[in-house]
């Protein structure tokens, strides 16, 4: 989190302010705080995640102000710093002048949602009056940002050294082709890089074949992504995903076969891994080994009643769509698989 290594909570700085145009690293960076914070302490009474927006300044205050428990420190992260009016950034930089040095205070600013960059935040956060707050308090900023000027030599460095992280040598070819069939939003490249290391797990080195094999070219991607939301039951990235594919001409009927598709994988690996292993799920399915081990992740989300529900919600749902007096009506029916994503997720 901070610019050198930081291997215990103790060492720690009392606030942070993470910010940028990559909502990835950003969350990539929150991730690595959280971790290191599970290893050491109790999250479930020491970590507190605030949507600064909703909640208001004087809740993220609040939150900072408790003592931690069983544990020398405490995170609080309030996300939708950006947002705060001049008069609630003030309750925080009240807050600053006496902060309590048992919390680790993170403010967390990305203007940007999934498949879409914003540099203008970046501007918004370093004029306003809590971000210069953070820094004459000893805070400290971490901007993420690969700018405008050599973003994609930078995108490129960054798949390089996601496939290194993952214990993969990514050959220059095969790169170039994934960043050609996929584009270079960090959100789709890291589900492709994740897709391909799973695909090639028993190969130090990846090359175009891999790609081919599996990378969806960044047509597809946005479906594909959708589906993939909803069954990690992420409901607002599902929802904006919709609502981006239908006004993108994406066919409401092929967003529910694919979606209905995904659940009824979810449902048969779930049903099999008590009895198979991976490599018998897959030759039962006829799908890839590593399909089925995101099924299976995907499947820990929802418990047996839950999936029979969701099955009934997609019955529904079917019945509605497929009816004479709105066949055709690319609206309703996008209205429809709303209220059905909405019901699936709970």
């Amino acid at each position: 989190m901070a610019k050198k290594r930081v291997e215990k909570i103790e060492d720690l700085n009392n606030v942070y302010y993470v910010y940028g145009d990559e909502e990835l690293l950003i969350q990539q960076a929150l991730d690595r705080l959280k971790a290191l914070f599970g290893a050491e302490a109790d999250a479930d009474f020491n970590l507190e995640v605030i949507d600064a927006a909703a909640m208001g300044a004087d809740h993220v205050v609040d939150a900072a102000e408790t003592i931690p428990l069983m544990s020398p420190r405490r995170l609080v992260i309030a996300r939708g710093a950006e947002t705060l009016s001049k008069k609630e950034q003030e309750v925080i930089n009240s807050y600053l002048d006496r902060a309590n040095p048992a919390t680790v205070l993170v403010l967390a600013a990305c203007g940007s949602g999934p498949g879409e960059r914003d540099s203008g935040v970046i501007k918004k956060v370093e004029t306003s009056p809590l971000y210069k707050k953070v820094v004459a308090a000893g805070g400290e900023p971490l901007k993420f940002s690969f700018g405008a000027r050599g973003r994609q030599k930078k995108v490129s460095d960054w798949v390089t050294e996601e496939f290194d992280r993952r214990g993969k040598t990514i050959q220059p070819a095969a790169r170039d082709m994934l960043l050609e069939m996929v584009g270079r939003e960090l959100r789709d490249l890291e589900d492709a890089v994740e897709r391909v290391c799973l695909y090639a797990a028993d190969s130090a080195s990846v090359g175009c074949d891999e790609i081919t094999q599996v990378v969806v070219p960044s047509a597809e991607q946005g479906i594909f992504e959708l589906v993939d939301s909803v069954a990690d039951r992420r409901r607002d990235l599902s929802l904006y995903l919709l609502n981006k594919l239908i006004r993108q001409g994406e066919s409401p009927q092929r967003i529910f076969s694919l979606l209905l598709r995904q659940f009824r994988l979810i449902a048969r690996c779930k049903s099999l891994t008590r009895d198979h292993e991976y490599g018998e799920i897959a030759s039962t399915l006829g799908i890839p080994p590593f399909l089925v081990g995101k099924c299976l992740k995907q499947s820990a989300r929802f418990s047996a009643e839950r999936l029979r529900s969701a099955f009934g919600e997609f019955r529904r749902a079917q019945v509605e769509m497929h009816s004479n007096r709105y066949l055709g009506e690319k609206e309703y029916q996008g209205a429809i698989l709303e209220m059905l994503i909405v019901k699936i997720i709970g």
